[in-house]
């Protein structure tokens, strides 16, 4: 009888390996001698006012408009909802005004006229759309903070942010769908921005902020087809736990060695990282110092080895797939235990799987598994490799034709509790389906 695990749900996507459900109650492992081949942003930190020692965190719109101009919290107007402000910006920010204002509510630029000029405090979320000319976008030269979101996106016409040059504080901050972008330079006076999304950008490396930047807590990096220098995150510094890191689909970059330093800062934190469809990328260099992490890596092609995760000893959930080139473990010797580890893939059939791989050669340490996945590598032929593994609390395996019956025995043999739930067999035997917890 093939035995149906209930899976405890993992808060990541996760794809993993079981038996279908035949109406069955939950048994130990049914084995099957192989046959055949058959994706937070994190929490953001508190923003603080240097100059008067004070916490802004976001706040909510008034109830009420503040002014007679302003009949919701939303505008594209001339800044109706304005209120008397004592926020000065720098002298060198921005054209001169009597008097500063802070705005009340959204604020969204896409073509109307808006004009903000003297507003120097947005008590909302900030949206710059694709329709938005140059002198509404011109107008927010005195802007200093934005106690919400920042967001720019579609603009074809922005080549700078020199608009955006006095901004010193906001909440997070998205520059999206502008491959004409490419200067990001007027951000160096960001004091406090923990969240960063820079999409489809044509950036080659990535902003320095100020000096007393106050760190990030989740960088997304996405799609941006000329970046290749990461080093200015190393002077970002870390704003809270865990960290959060996802690089994806960014065509030409060759190596994370710039976040080394930011690596270095989170120091034993958790960090999340996803690194994902990375065609040029060539070493992991710059992880070295990570210690907890959650990790998933797929579809790295020239990525050699895993010798620069050497420090990760502990791991939530961690996720290895298409990386042909990895042809050993070693690179994870000092890891002791791991929530979820999946090794290959099995939602996409025979396309995915860790295909250099021979063995589990390489976990030296590794003591503790809750659930432990295989899925779809060509060539595992042995299950051989970490000595010290005596406890998994739940094991799959499906499509991994070079296994064997006695390859599972000999491994279920070391295990304290002998075999565990799950499904071994090929591909019609074991149902792979994803997990995703919402």
């Amino acid at each position: 009888m093939l035995g149906f695990l209930r899976y405890r749900l993992l808060p990541v996507l996760l794809v993993i390996c079981a038996c279908p459900d035949e109406d069955t109650v939950p048994g130990p492992l049914d084995t099957d001698t192989a046959s055949g081949p058959g994706e937070t942003i994190g929490a953001t930190a508190a923003l603080t006012d240097s100059s008067s020692g004070t916490t802004m965190g976001p706040t909510d719109p008034a109830p009420t408009p503040t002014t007679s101009d302003t009949e919701d919290g939303s505008t594209s107007g001339s800044g109706g909802g304005d209120v008397s402000s004592t926020f000065d910006p720098p002298a060198a920010c921005g054209p001169p005004c009597d008097s500063f204002s802070s705005h009340e509510g959204m604020v969204m630029l896409s073509g109307a006229g808006a004009n903000f000029a003297c507003v120097n405090h947005i008590v909302g979320d900030l949206y710059v759309g694709a329709n938005a000319g140059p002198q509404e976008i011109a107008s927010l030269g005195n802007l200093e903070r934005v106690d919400g979101s920042v967001t720019i996106a579609g603009n074809l016409a922005l080549t700078d942010l020199s608009s955006l040059a006095c901004l010193r504080e906001v909440e997070s901050l998205k520059l999206t769908g502008m491959p004409q972008l490419g200067d990001l330079g007027a951000l160096a006076g960001l004091r406090v921005a923990p969240v960063l999304e820079l999409e489809r950008l044509g950036i080659t490396a990535l902003p320095s902020f100020a000096p007393d930047f106050a760190g990030v807590a989740s960088v997304v990096l996405r799609d941006n087809d000329a970046l290749v220098d990461l080093h200015a995150a190393a002077t970002w510094g870390v704003a809270g736990a865990p960290l959060e890191l996802r690089i994806e689909g960014n065509a030409v970059l060759p190596g994370l060695a710039g976040l080394g330093g930011l690596m270095a800062a989170n120091g034993a934190n958790p960090v999340h990282i996803t690194l994902f469809d990375l065609p040029k990328l060539v070493s992991l260099t710059g992880l070295e110092p990570v210690v907890q992490a959650d990790l998933h890596f797929e579809r790295l092609p020239k990525v050699p080895h895993l010798a620069p995760l050497a420090g990760l000893v502990s791991g939530g959930q961690l996720t290895f797939n298409a990386l042909p080139a990895v042809t050993d473990l070693e690179g994870l010797g000092a890891l002791v235990s791991v929530g979820t580890f999946t090794i290959g893939d099995c939602s996409h059939g025979e396309g995915g799987g860790m295909d250099g791989l021979t063995s589990l050669v390489g976990l030296d340490s590794l003591a503790s598994v809750g659930h432990f996945a295989l899925a779809g590598n060509d060539k595992l032929a042995s299950l051989t490799g970490a000595p010290q593994l005596t406890e998994v609390g739940s094991f799959s395996s499906v499509g991994n034709p070079a296994l064997g019956q006695s390859d599972y025995d000999a491994f279920f043999t070391q295990l304290a509790g002998g075999v565990p739930w799950g499904c071994v067999g090929d591909w019609g035997r074991c149902e792979c389906f994803p997990v995703n917890p919402g």
